[in-house]
């Protein structure tokens, strides 16, 4: 029996998304996988025995991208000397058949022209600018962690023939659930906002708004707030839940991100969803949040429009919770599927040439 096919995957160390991908590669159970990054977190999430190889931090105080400079992030000095060391050192002792870059368009320039094959992850997002469309066109292959149908359509047209849309494997058996209220239809519907890290949490100025605007449904929040401010008797801060999954699931509507790690959290609750576009770079959450409302009918505002329409979003989702089971069967795929898949992925990547299966 031959051995299981090395694999080096970057993570970038921006939140946890990247490494629970990372963990989703180590549970398929078919690879030699180390991961490489500099995140702090990487014990906690990747499966225990994972192989991790640590990378100093590429943060360099001050740093600014030349506004003519075909790239992204390019600063000079010690600190990027060592990172890519690191990152050069751990590739050479691995020996991988491909790397898979999540993400970072210098780091998969970096290791294609050490002579690794690349597999690069596609997001959503602005990303038509210099700098992704190098990495787009030098990788070896791309993936994408949700299915055809949520790519956007010039993209796919372009690039579709070089990606393998994986999606994330469905372990809760989602897919042959049906999203549906918690209560009966008579009941005050709860709806629960689950608030992630980024930017320090929701202001509670925007919050407050939002329940304002659906005086007729309870929302508890749970997850991180910032601000201070009148609170609406219908809006309940929780602080901080250990298990979130488990307070959607208690709702007659969720409200989250339009992050992909927190999407992929609310379509495993079958409820019916609403999708929040938070600022991120390359407008990730807005575009994502138009995809998912184009394939499926998913409603989605965002939380500083002072016209957004929170009583229709929250109407709709109610009315037509079945949106939320066209998103799963878009993002989500069989567990034996995803592996197969990721086997033909790193297989053609290592096989220039070669078409996946």
């Amino acid at each position: 029996m031959s051995p299981p096919p090395k694999l080096l995957y970057y993570a970038h160390d921006h939140g946890s998304g990247h490494l629970h991908h990372a963990a989703r590669v180590a549970a398929t159970g078919v690879f030699d996988l180390t991961v490489a990054t500099a995140s702090a977190a990487a014990g906690r999430i990747l499966p225990p025995g994972t192989a991790i190889a640590r990378l100093p931090s590429d943060v360099v105080p001050g740093h600014r991208q030349p506004p003519a400079s075909r790239l992204h992030y390019t600063p000079t000095g010690r600190v990027i000397r060592d990172r890519f060391a690191a990152l050069l050192e751990a590739v050479q002792r691995v020996g991988p058949e491909a790397v898979v870059v999540d993400v970072s368009v210098e780091a998969a320039l970096f290791l294609r022209l050490a002579g690794y094959p690349v597999i690069y992850r596609r997001m959503h997002g602005e990303r038509a600018d210099p700098a992704h469309e190098l990495a787009y066109t030098e990788s070896d292959h791309l993936i994408a962690y949700y299915g055809p149908d949520l790519e956007e359509p010039d993209w796919r047209d372009r690039f579709a023939a070089n990606t393998t849309f994986l999606g994330v494997p469905d372990r809760s058996g989602r897919l042959g659930i049906a999203a549906r209220r918690s209560a009966g239809p008579t009941a005050t519907p709860q709806v629960t906002v689950v608030t992630g890290t980024g930017g320090g949490g929701v202001d509670l100025a925007d919050l407050a708004r939002a329940a304002s605007r659906v005086p007729w449904a309870r929302w508890n929040v749970y997850g991180a707030t910032r601000g201070s401010g009148r609170v609406p008797t219908n809006l309940v801060l929780h602080g901080w839940a250990e298990d979130a999954v488990a307070r959607m699931r208690e709702a007659d509507v969720v409200v989250v991100s339009a992050g992909f790690s927190a999407v992929t959290d609310a379509i495993g609750a079958a409820r019916p969803l609403v999708l929040v576009a938070e600022p991120r770079p390359f407008n990730e959450q807005d575009r994502f949040a138009e995809a998912a409302q184009a394939a499926a009918g998913i409603p989605w505002c965002r939380w500083a429009d002072p016209d957004a329409d929170w009583s229709g979003a929250v109407t709709a989702a109610l009315d037509e919770p079945s949106s939320a089971d066209r998103l799963a069967a878009a993002i989500l795929t069989d567990p034996g599927e995803h592996r197969r898949a990721w086997e033909s992925v790193v297989a053609t990547a290592a096989s220039p040439g070669t078409a996946p299966q």
